[in-house]
């Protein structure tokens, strides 16, 4: 396929997980992908995917809670390759921290100054990167942000006062950003995720020691229980992600989906 053949795409926390399936698929419709992480080593996993497929990409490292770092992954990927067109806001910031006990678990025993601290910092986790792409968008006449973010910003979830503030507000804020943006044709849209296979979330909650709390992972075995169509791993993620960057899309913005195998319906 080659419908985003001649696209730059810059994918946050490409170098494995959701984001890596993002990569992968974006890749295959034929984009050039820019992988930000933390990690070198994985990346060069994933970039020889990308390569293999016939594809170009490289990596550039950078905190995505950082507006400097942010701003340079996004002027080097347009240094590199010309422009950017398409920004995929996934990396969450700290995941170790949306994890914990005093930050995901019932309102009465959270620990309020370290959750407004995390929201904090996922928010600017998503919007950074999206702010520094802008003007480079506006350069090519338009572009694409697909924020991925979680499902429980939209359905309320026992022990999810946290996720729910953070992912609640960023698809408010991408609702208003793509009514701000739109002039530039540039268009702004949500997906939002519950249990991934084969992501960081999966692997704390099933294959780590003491990785989540039990209400946790009895939530995620729950969600497991009742997906009608199943768990979704990343590739199905990235064909949600794939198809609202592309112009088969090109008259959607300000939506939010949410591929969860039929678990929620909106």
């Amino acid at each position: 396929m080659s419908r985003l053949k001649d696209k730059v795409a810059v994918v946050t926390g490409g170098t494995g997980g959701i984001g890596r399936g993002v990569a992968l698929r974006l890749a295959a419709d034929g984009a050039t992908v820019v992988i930000n992480g933390r990690n070198e080593r994985k990346a060069e996993a994933v970039l020889a995917e990308i390569h293999d497929s016939g594809a170009s990409g490289c990596f550039v490292a950078g905190d995505v809670c950082s507006k400097s770092d942010m701003d340079a992954v996004v002027a080097e990927a347009a240094r590199r390759f010309g422009g950017v067109d398409i920004v995929v806001p996934n990396a969450g910031g700290n995941d170790d921290e949306a994890r914990s006990p005093e930050v995901r678990g019932p309102f009465a025993d959270i620990d309020l100054s370290r959750v407004t601290t995390f929201v904090g910092q996922a928010v600017a986790a998503k919007l950074l990167v999206a702010q520094a792409a802008v003007p480079y968008m506006r350069e090519r006449g338009g572009g694409s942000v697909v924020f991925v973010t979680s499902e429980g910003g939209r359905v309320p979830t026992p022990g999810q006062t946290a996720i729910a503030t953070f992912s609640g507000g960023l698809i408010m804020a991408g609702k208003v950003l793509s009514k701000e943006l739109a002039r530039d044709q540039i268009r702004v849209n949500c997906v939002c995720v519950t249990v991934v296979r084969d992501s960081p979330s999966w692997e704390a909650a099933f294959e780590l020691e003491g990785g989540v709390s039990e209400r946790h992972r009895r939530q995620y075995e729950k969600i497991i229980e009742r997906s009608p169509l199943g768990v979704a791993d990343p590739h199905d993620i990235g064909n949600v992600v794939a198809f609202l960057a592309s112009d088969d899309a090109r008259y959607l913005t300000g939506a939010t989906v949410s591929p969860t195998g039929g678990l929620t319906i909106h």
